[in-house]
């Protein structure tokens, strides 16, 4: 008897030996699986991030990123008609003989706004946008479909501008003054005017905060032309409209294009051989342009410029799209074969026009979506997550 239970209990020590051993391999080989699959997502991750041969491999055959005329939605047009079409956060707006139409990213009609406007100036931000008749006096301001407020100004309308708060900027000219600046707000009450009696006003920018308005003056009095950006405090400006904080002198031999409010106040300008970031007083140089290498460039991105360089490699065009981060100073690229047409950003998005082709290009320099034509594309309209390819007769919506 002492036997029997000897023997059994060593029969059960053995089984239970026996069965943590079974599991702990079946653990093992579970484990080696996950891990072999993990490293391979994180070496696949690692190629996608730094390798672009790799890269635009797995987003032409694995990622399917590519996109074909004629199987997506649309806007109907009529082929007769005169239209504009512009950009907002959601909608492409239509403007067609004083009727401006909103449409979604599945091209329907959201509604539709009476304006009177002979020749449109428009820009846009979020979900506000302003719409003036240019050398007259009518201006509209809308959000989202919702027209917010409209008035008749006293001179001619040259330039408007509007921040992401919907307040609104405008240079007037044909009064006894070179440029007379006004500021509004969300609601259209003007807030303060600047004049210039000896200068031009050519461009406008409101800080994302409503704090500042800077803007590009060009100085005629003199033999030679003289450029300077000066930024006005608009809570200040509202007791002395002739207080300037901050005034940059464009460098020699320089003509400015442009300028654009990043996030944090930093004002970015571009020139047509620099790009500067421009910061409590301090100008910095971000980037050159070279008349043979950059024949585009932009600094309307979110925190990011981008410039075109074009090149000649082994008798094809080939074509690098370097977005640079203005904070860290950090390039991501992309390349491509062939020429580019046009150059069109918004936010996080660049898209470059090669004829019969457009690639959608993220601030990572990640492609986001490629875009293959049969027919030449008239224009690329850029909103929140989608853009539209305007031909004659319609107007294409690609999911971004």
């Amino acid at each position: 008897m002492k036997k029997d239970n000897q023997f059994t209990n060593s029969n059960w020590e053995e089984e239970n030996l026996q069965g943590p051993r079974k599991m702990n391999k079946k653990k093992i080989i579970l484990a080696t699986i996950v891990a072999c699959i993990l490293l391979t997502i994180i070496v696949i991750a690692v190629m996608y991030a730094t390798n672009e041969n790799f890269r635009n491999r797995m987003d032409t055959y694995v990622l399917m990123k590519s996109v074909q005329e004629n199987n997506l939605p649309y806007i109907s047009l009529e082929e007769d008609k005169n239209y504009e079409i512009y950009a907002m956060d959601q909608y492409i707006a239509v403007l067609n003989q004083n009727e401006l139409s909103f449409y979604t990213s599945t091209g329907k009609k959201e509604a539709t706004q009476t304006v009177e406007i002979t020749t449109p100036l428009v820009e846009s931000n979020g979900k506000y946008m302003v719409l003036a008749d240019k050398e007259k006096q009518q201006i509209y301001v809308f959000s989202g479909t919702n027209k917010q407020w409209e008035t008749k100004l006293e001179g001619n309308i040259s330039r408007v501008q509007i921040n992401q708060n919907g307040y609104v900027a405008v240079v007037l000219t044909g009064t006894a003054y070179k440029s007379v600046i006004q500021i509004y707000n969300t609601e259209g009450k003007q807030l303060f005017t600047t004049y210039l009696s000896k200068s031009m006003a050519t461009d406008i920018e409101i800080s994302k905060d409503n704090q500042y308005l800077s803007f590009v003056e060009v100085d005629t009095s003199g033999t030679l032309l003289q450029t300077y950006i000066k930024t006005i405090s608009i809570s200040k400006a509202q007791e002395d409209p002739d207080s300037i904080i901050y005034t940059y002198t464009a460098p020699t031999n320089s003509i400015n294009t442009k300028i654009k409010y990043q996030t944090g106040n930093k004002l970015v300008c571009m020139y047509n051989n620099e790009i500067h970031v421009m910061y409590e007083g301090k100008d910095e140089t971000i980037t050159t342009l070279k008349d043979s290498e950059n024949k585009f460039a932009d600094i309307n991105l979110e925190k990011h410029i981008v410039k075109i360089i074009e090149k000649n490699v082994l008798l094809s065009a080939q074509t690098k799209v370097e977005i640079i981060n203005i904070d860290s100073k950090t390039t991501s690229s992309y390349t491509v074969q062939g020429t580019v047409k046009e150059l069109y950003t918004r936010n996080d998005t660049t898209a470059i026009n090669l004829g019969s082709e457009v690639c959608f290009i993220g601030n990572n320099g990640w492609l986001k979506k490629k875009y293959t034509s049969t027919q030449e594309i008239k224009k690329i309209i850029i909103c929140n997550n989608f853009a539209g390819i305007v031909y004659r007769d319609k107007i294409e919506l690609v999911s971004l």
